[in-house]
């Protein structure tokens, strides 16, 4: 009788504790269920906002370059036979004006103009052979793109020498034979830790001097701003000119021909120029033109650069365009870079120690630029505007 009580309860609790069992797999099966469609859900939600985002930016990237266009339209139109005297360029004239900042729909729009023939062209070493680049090197009384390079080196303290001139001859010829002892072609590049190929063709991009053998990228950066590469040979526009290449071209006389224009500056023709040395330094007009020939210097410009700056929604853009206006009533576009930047920067204290150093250098360019702001000498609007390096 015990025995089957017992049997009873016991099939009691079996029948009980099943369906309990059941449920509880049941409800775990949901749980995870469920769950398994929240991360789907989630991840849909994510991916989608995603792709607002970005088609977002996207949108507003091309609605910021067509900005940037209509800023190259205003540029050209200042720059135009009709709006400009070719004959003259200087920093004083209404194209070097920066743009005034342009309320566009959801953003901004800012720029400026600078004159890339205030800059010594390194396209202009590709007419030196050997004689002449051996006869300027060796010479007292006349100046040329090589030697006023060298001595721009001397002032930023960089070391000069023939080879560095010699260098960048061969880099730019059309030949593959050295201009001189101290040149260089591809048998010498081959030898280097990162061999390249000379180019023995006209540099495209300041950045190429990099890859010429005998420079450093330190020294790159610091020659830079005094540097471009344009498709032809061109003078030097000696109203545009910064003070330190100015001092360059002076040669042993440095300081007093950077008085001298100075104190003349804008030249209205180049004549001018060279009455004005002729007076200083009491030498024949015609040893002037020889020292300082119109190949070398000019008053007028063809060649210039667009700076662009559009903010539109989370989209902001720069845009850095060169302008050539040579026997065209108009300048076109020649060549254009396209940079994306953040929208906004990070507050300081969220800087990391490399965001902070930069930040410093920032600093020390404003200082730089409040001196600038003191002198009397007419600087380009994109020096104030912080978008082109120092120029002094």
């Amino acid at each position: 009788m015990i025995a089957r009580l017992l049997a009873c309860s016991l099939g009691w609790f079996v029948i009980k504790r099943v369906p309990q069992k059941q449920h509880g797999v049941a409800l775990l099966a949901a749980l995870i269920l469920m769950l398994a469609i929240v991360l789907i859900l989630t991840n849909i939600f994510y991916r989608h906002q995603i792709d607002v985002s970005q088609a977002s930016a996207s949108l507003h990237g091309d609605q910021a370059l067509l900005i940037a266009m209509s800023g190259e339209g205003w540029a050209g139109d200042l720059l135009s036979t009709k709006n400009d005297n070719r004959d003259v360029d200087d920093y004083g004239e209404i194209w070097a004006q920066a743009m005034p900042l342009l309320p566009v729909e959801g953003g901004t729009l800012e720029g400026c103009i600078s004159d890339l023939q205030g800059r010594v062209n390194l396209n202009s070493f590709s007419a030196y052979n050997s004689a002449s680049l051996n006869q300027e090197i060796n010479s007292f009384g006349k100046m040329g793109v090589a030697k006023a390079w060298l001595n721009l080196m001397d002032t930023l303290q960089i070391s000069s020498s023939p080879d560095r001139v010699a260098t960048i001859v061969d880099w730019v010829d059309r030949d593959s034979s050295v201009v001189n002892s101290w040149g260089a072609e591809q048998p010498d590049y081959e030898g280097l830790t990162f061999p390249r190929m000379v180019a023995n063709d006209l540099i495209s991009d300041t950045s190429e001097l990099a890859a010429i053998k005998g420079y450093s990228v330190q020294e790159v950066q610091m020659l830079l701003p005094w540097v471009t590469a344009l498709p032809e040979l061109t003078s030097i526009n000696i109203n545009t000119a910064p003070e330190r290449l100015v001092l360059a071209l002076g040669g042993e006389d440095g300081q007093q021909f950077l008085d001298i224009v100075n104190q003349g500056r804008p030249f209205s023709d180049i004549n001018r120029f060279h009455q004005d040395l002729e007076a200083y330094f009491l030498i024949p007009l015609a040893d002037v033109k020889k020292r300082w020939p119109q190949a070398l210097v000019s008053v007028n410009s063809d060649y210039f650069q667009l700076y662009l700056e559009v903010t539109l929604g989370e989209a902001r853009i720069q845009v850095k365009s060169i302008m050539d206006r040579k026997n065209r009533p108009k300048p076109v576009i020649i060549a254009r870079e396209i940079i994306i930047v953040p929208a906004s920067l990070p507050d300081e204290k969220e800087m990391s120690a490399a965001e902070k150093l930069f930040a410093k250098t920032s600093n020390n360019n404003e200082s730089d630029e409040e001196f600038l702001q003191q002198t009397n000498i007419v600087q380009p609007a994109c020096v104030a505007m912080g978008l082109m390096g120092e120029i002094t």
